[in-house]
């Protein structure tokens, strides 16, 4: 009889102890929600975005490397730090033709992507990173689109090298990283990463950085060519002097060596000199890059011709004294060529600048053949809310140009304006740094069409886009 009344009190027993876990777990729970909440009001925690540069089109982002990631693991000689990214964006567009798509991609699309890396220190001053990329597409017309993991990054840095430690040494696969205001270098950041097999040697002091770097480029020959594959070479020198804070160079000097470009072989010299700074509020910006080189007739190389083209920007902007409130006006202008048909290439050759930061649905045009004017404001709301807008309006400077872009050959042949107005676009975005390890962004984008934009792309209305994005590091 007793073990008859115990088993009936079992069930109560049972319950009554779950129901002191349920609590207990509540109350965990909600000491975790408030900690999460001191946490992310704390007045001494800066706001980190780790939201992609290309995604968050503010005109000089901050560096969102891994860097900045605290060490999981870490002795005397030992350190390991994780690199774990992750970007959901949800996009929906109206009257919206992607660059380089024939074809809406169906109003709602999908774009997700996963970094999976990680550092590891080592005595005397290396470091050894590895860095996967994982990148996918989704569009209800396009299906799926490259939904690979693929290596990204994967390198040895050897620093404070030499008598005075002013040299470093990197080595492997790696992104080379922004330079200037990067209308020649830049990262892409929201969608893959660039990145290649280099050498970069850095030397660097209190007011000079140098760095001399070699880096095998791959780019496929064109079907018509007599070779399967071409392997341009990049070499390069950057060069940053600071003076004051009032003036600044960049002198940078890279060479390509065999790049296909518009049917040629080409070998370019790309002299680049920048000079910025700051005047009180005020800052300010002004480079001109030049492209001279030989080129080879693809298909016979005993046909010979030149290059000749150039890029430049001025840029000036105000910061206010709080730092809450930025602005900045710029001028954009890079060479088009005039006349298609001979052997002078005058088009200015885009290699890795980042062009959606800095124009918006005109980067279709890559950047080449085409000035513009941009403006930018961004004003923080609070320490982790800033919101901005970004204004741009542009044209091309010859309506038939052998420029990448849009424009293919068969519709530049079937083109019917002699109008060069591209379009006026306008951006509003609102940001959230909800901590350092959780972002988020809203943004909204409308493009008005031109007349030359609407002749080579098929679009005459006005183009809306609207995306959320989430930025996550574990």
């Amino acid at each position: 009889m007793k073990t008859i009344a115990t088993l009936n009190a079992l069930p109560h027993f049972i319950l009554k102890q779950t129901k002191k876990i349920c609590q207990k777990c509540l109350l965990i729970f909600g000491l975790l929600q408030i900690f999460i909440q001191l946490q992310a009001q704390n007045p001494n925690e800066a706001a980190h975005s780790i939201l992609p540069a290309d995604g968050i089109i503010q005109y000089l982002p901050k560096d969102t490397s891994a860097a900045s990631n605290p060490a999981i693991l870490s002795t005397n000689k030992l350190q390991f730090t994780p690199q774990v990214n992750f970007f959901f964006l949800p996009e929906g567009t109206l009257n919206y033709k992607g660059a380089g798509l024939a074809v809406d991609t169906g109003h709602l699309n999908f774009y997700l992507r996963g970094d999976f890396g990680a550092k590891l220190s080592l005595p005397k001053n290396v470091d050894m990173v590895f860095s996967l990329q994982s990148y996918g597409i989704y569009t209800r017309s396009l299906g799926p689109l490259d939904p690979n993991l693929t290596l990204y990054e994967g390198y040895v840095d050897l620093k404070k090298l030499g008598r005075n430690s002013n040299l470093a040494l990197r080595f492997g696969r790696m992104s080379l990283g922004k330079y200037g205001n990067e209308i020649l270098v830049g990262d892409d950041d929201f969608i893959k990463g660039r990145s290649f097999e280099s050498v970069r040697l850095r030397y660097k002091k209190n007011r000079v950085t140098s760095d001399l770097m070699w880096v095998q480029l791959y780019q496929p020959a064109p079907p018509a060519a007599n070779f399967d594959w071409n392997h341009p070479i990049f070499l390069a020198t950057f060069n940053t002097f600071n003076f004051s804070e009032a003036f600044n160079i960049d002198a940078n000097l890279p060479f390509i060596i065999d790049q296909y470009n518009s049917g040629w072989r080409t070998s370019v010299f790309m002299p680049d000199v920048r000079a910025f700074g700051h005047l009180g509020n005020f800052k300010y910006s002004a480079e001109l890059i030049l492209q001279t080189g030989t080129a080879k007739d693809i298909l016979n190389p005993n046909i010979t011709g030149t290059l000749n083209a150039y890029a430049t920007e001025f840029s000036a902007g105000y910061t206010s004294t709080s730092g809450k409130l930025n602005a900045s006006l710029a001028y954009y202008r890079a060479s088009g060529d005039d006349n298609t048909a001979d052997n002078q290439l005058k088009s200015y050759n885009v290699l890795w600048q980042n062009e959606h930061r800095r124009f918006g649905y005109i980067d279709a045009f890559k950047g080449s053949n085409v000035q513009a004017v941009t403006f930018h404001l961004d004003w923080k709301l609070g320490r982790l809310v800033s919101s901005g807008v970004h204004g741009v309006m542009a044209q091309v400077l010859e309506s038939k140009d052998r420029a990448s872009g849009v424009i293919t050959l068969e519709n530049l042949n079937r083109l019917n304006t002699i109008n060069k107005f591209i379009g006026i676009g306008g951006d509003w975005y609102l940001n959230y740094y909800y901590n350092h390890n959780l972002n988020f962004q809203f943004s909204t984008s409308a493009f008005k069409t031109g007349e030359y934009f609407t002749a080579v792309n098929g679009t005459d209305k006005t183009m809306i886009r609207f995306y959320l994005m989430m930025a996550l590091r574990i």
